[in-house]
């Protein structure tokens, strides 16, 4: 028997699911399941994440003590936990067979309460024919990098093209490859106190200003672009890079089908520090109050195994934070799958609790440290106070 994978025999009756997939997309993975443990019946409820109704649904459930066996929930899981609705996780083979970086998002006081096993990644996307004929190698080091944007920048195509909106990418570059590279729980411990935004950013968003803004690599402009403008700028060769993720692919090889396009993970200021974007998906929690345990234990075992996960990330088409089980992603994707397996990834802003609030005050700060209307220490002056706040407040 595969290790994890609960007996058949030991498992039986209703198992009550919540999910914000539909049911004909998750179907193949029911379906296995149900053949390996066939005295299972499951009650499988769809409920739609556009709009915030799947959030309002499992909060009225969780308020009214009428959580299903199984659900899935969006990191942080901070207040579910502390307000004891979730099981703890910690002890199942397959929650601790994912490195770091997959359970971080679903741990809080040191259990992990969703079980989570891929992940999107992303990274910098840029033009190989534009690298190979100024005879520029994919950087190793953040020197590299300026080294490739003053060549660009002279030849007068813009080294990286953002949007107003993900202009904040470059400050998460720097944090991820310069503290999260040391320390992956940083921003977990935001919400408690521990560590501060200046701590954690103000070197990031220093070295973004002078490293990029002030030399012009990043331009005033980008403050009024959006996000098609700049994939279509990048994918017609008018900039030579740009930072997102795998859903980007496809509408820059419409733009130019002739593209030759490739991608490469942040890079730090030394080799080591390689630390991408990207986020954990929606993980799988058990209520503390669970009617079947077993078979909702007897799931995530299932899942976490080598067909369940194989059948899992056909659909999801995600990178996989276990090792050893052989999936497809998108060819222009492959160099992102060792640090999709090492969990060396991160989208800060998912483990505020306060995210609704201080990931604006970061959009619209970059926007104006652009603009020269802000400095950084401002900035990150204004994210600790609002985080002080919000703390005094409750959240």
């Amino acid at each position: 028997m595969t290790p994890g994978i609960t007996k058949a025999q030991d498992v039986s009756g209703t198992l009550s699911f919540l999910s914000w997939y539909t049911q004909d997309w998750y179907q193949p993975l029911l379906d296995a399941f149900l053949k390996r443990y066939p005295d299972v019946e499951i009650d499988y409820q769809n409920v739609p994440a556009a709009g915030g109704q799947y959030g309002q649904r499992l909060q009225l459930l969780a308020s009214s003590g009428e959580l299903p066996d199984l659900f899935y929930v969006q990191p942080p899981t901070t207040l579910l936990a502390q307000n004891g609705h979730l099981a703890d996780l910690s002890h199942l083979d397959v929650v601790q067979a994912l490195p770091e970086g997959f359970t971080a998002l679903y741990t809080h006081d040191g259990s992990t309460y969703a079980y989570a096993p891929d992940a999107w990644i992303g990274g910098v996307f840029y033009n190989k024919a534009l690298f190979a004929e100024n005879d520029i190698v994919v950087p190793e080091t953040l020197a590299d990098l300026l080294a490739a944007a003053a060549v660009f920048h002279e030849m007068g195509i813009k080294p990286i093209s953002f949007s107003a909106d993900n202009l904040v990418d470059m400050v998460f570059y720097g944090h991820n490859t310069e503290v999260l590279s040391q320390d992956p729980g940083f921003n977990s411990r935001i919400d408690t106190g521990e560590v501060t935004f200046t701590e954690g950013y103000l070197d990031a968003f220093n070295t973004w200003k002078t490293e990029w803004v002030d030399t012009g690599y990043v331009s005033q402009d980008m403050a009024a672009i959006t996000d098609p403008q700049r994939f279509d700028e990048f994918a017609v060769g008018e900039a030579a890079m740009t930072i997102s993720g795998p859903w980007a692919i496809g509408g820059m090889l419409e733009t130019n089908p002739e593209l030759d396009l490739g991608i490469f993970s942040y890079v730090g200021t030394t080799a080591d520090r390689e630390y991408t974007i990207g986020a954990v998906n929606v993980g799988l929690a058990i209520s503390s109050q669970a009617q079947n345990p077993a078979a909702a234990e007897a799931f995530l075992n299932f899942l976490g195994s080598e067909e369940g996960l194989g059948i899992y990330q056909s659909i999801t088409g995600n990178f996989l934070g276990v090792e050893g089980i052989d999936y497809d992603v998108h060819p222009v994707m492959e160099p992102m799958r060792a640090v999709g397996a090492s969990g060396n990834f991160a989208f800060p802003p998912v483990f505020w609790t306060n995210l609704g609030t201080l990931f604006p005050m970061f959009v619209k700060g970059s926007q104006e440290i652009l603009l020269g209307v802000l400095t950084p220490e401002e900035l990150v002056a204004e994210l600790d106070a609002k985080q002080a706040e919000l703390m005094e407040g409750g959240g």
